[in-house]
């Protein structure tokens, strides 16, 4: 494109797509160094920071874009997703036998209401009072009339 007098040809943002020099070629990281982004990311998560703060911390402590850190918090949040899953029974199991010693305890004592408190949370922890259930038990009267005038 030739040049004319007092035109300047405007030329296009140097951008990683078209600079040689912007671009990293060290590669893709290894597997340990990807696992360490992620671990850093789920120790993160676990201090409550927002999603933002926490992708800006694994970028500069890595070196990485903000994009690939995002992508590193989201590993962490499904790992810890899953850790939540399989921690879930262990826990339930463990507030029950609580709650039964903390029963016994209001019992012994004389504590009715809080035994009945105990129970109740007992029993809603069982499923016992879900809608299902409730639905299921609720009374239906069931109401017809005759009609005796077509006789």
């Amino acid at each position: 494109m030739a040049e004319s007098e007092g035109q300047e040809v405007k030329q296009e943002p140097r951008t990683v797509a078209n600079d040689e020099t912007k671009r990293w070629r060290g590669g893709r990281s290894t597997q340990a160094r990807m696992d360490e982004r992620v671990n850093y990311a789920y120790s993160l998560l676990l201090e409550g920071n927002t999603r933002r703060a926490n992708a800006e911390l694994v970028a500069s402590r890595f070196n990485i874009s903000i994009r690939t850190a995002h992508d590193d918090i989201s590993k962490a949040m499904e790992l810890l997703k899953q850790e939540r899953l399989e921690d879930r029974t262990e826990m339930l199991n463990i507030i029950t036998a609580s709650r039964l010693a903390v029963l016994k305890k209001a019992i012994k004592k004389g504590n009715y209401q809080v035994a009945c408190h105990l129970l109740d949370s007992l029993g809603r922890a069982a499923g016992e009072l879900t809608q299902e259930v409730a639905s299921q038990q609720a009374p239906q009267l069931s109401i017809t009339i005759d009609d005796k005038r077509a006789g």
